[in-house]
């Protein structure tokens, strides 16, 4: 699923609160009370707001899509400030300043915003995005579980191109808000943000997580042990951290030992294995087995992102492996 698909989604399941507003003071309220406060100014003054802002909260994550509709000026509010801001364009072009460092927004070049400096954005008329805004103290919090150090994290500005891995998880936790298997399971929503987080600390440039160091030894035995609590957890959305624990050894460590051992990530590991954990149970062809069934008990709450993955991987649908052996 790419942004412009999110996007969709957060319409269709979130609160739309501005929709066409042309009230500058009415978009700033609303603005800062889902993202952070600022200060907002129209940079045409023939041009008149015509603002849209659909939210959906999660937990500690939110997801926004915002467009204002004409040349805007985003700055800093001069409050305190306590989150991210990962911000994924839709369309049109937006300019990023944040501290000394500048970026141009574009579909496919996203951004992330710290809490650290002063910023300015400039937007176009037609410029849209999709803003998923992180808590301060959860982004900090898996960071010290990552490293064991403590502190404030600092991402690089633009976004690079393995953040776009979220997606997947992003779909997940949009679809899972409000079901009836996030009220059964309300610890699924949590967990989901976290692996949100860690996957962004891994992927984005910062100065906290360093890159996996292929040269680092660590011994076959704990990457077993993390094997195996990762294959006990196939329907939990488990954090890398979590398995680093368990196996006794570092998350950079970790990482370093499935690319020189398996040739993969940790994640891409656990998908494939979640995939493969899908196919031989719809081969099975239990009875009363159903292809939501198998997704679930393999880790996939969204059944788009479980189709389309054991497609790419099977050239053909669950439900046509299931239905084989019926």
């Amino acid at each position: 699923m790419g942004v412009a698909a999110l996007a969709q989604l957060a319409v269709e399941r979130g609160q739309i609160l501005l929709h066409g507003t042309g009230d500058a003071g009415e978009v700033a309220d609303a603005c800062t009370d889902t993202l952070r406060p600022h200060t907002l100014a129209v940079r045409a003054p023939e041009s008149r707001l015509a603002t849209r802002l659909s939210h959906l909260r999660i937990r500690d994550v939110s997801v926004n899509l915002l467009r204002y509709g004409a040349p805007v000026t985003v700055s800093s509010g001069g409050a305190a400030l306590d989150d991210y801001l990962l911000t994924l364009p839709v369309a049109g072009t937006g300019r990023f300043r944040y501290g000394v460092a500048e970026a141009i927004g574009m579909p496919g070049h996203g951004v992330i915003i710290g809490p650290h400096h002063e910023f300015t954005f400039e937007f176009g008329e037609t410029y849209d995005q999709l803003i998923v805004r992180l808590d301060r103290s959860r982004v900090e919090s898996v960071a010290t579980a990552l490293t064991g150090q403590t502190g404030a994290v600092h991402f690089d500005l633009p976004l690079c191109a393995q953040v776009g891995s979220l997606d997947g998880l992003l779909e997940s936790a949009l679809t899972l808000t409000g079901s009836p298997a996030a009220v059964q399971r309300p610890q699924l929503l949590w967990q989901l943000e976290q692996l949100v987080i860690e996957t962004l600390l891994l992927a984005q440039p910062n100065d906290r997580v360093a890159a996996p160091d292929a040269g680092q030894e660590a011994p076959s035995l704990r990457l077993r042990r993390a094997m195996d609590f990762l294959l006990d957890r196939l329907a939990e959305p488990v954090t890398v951290t979590e398995a680093a624990a368990a196996a006794g050894i570092s998350v950079r460590s970790l990482q370093a030992a499935f690319r020189r051992e398996l040739g993969s990530s940790p994640v891409q590991w656990l998908r494939t294995q979640r995939i493969e954990r899908a196919h031989a149970l719809l081969a099975s062809g239990a009875p009363g087995l159903s292809v939501t069934d198998v997704a679930y008990r393999c880790g996939f709450f969204h059944l788009g992102e479980f189709g389309a993955a054991f497609r790419r991987r099977y050239g053909v649908t669950p439900s046509t492996v299931l239905g084989s052996r019926h």
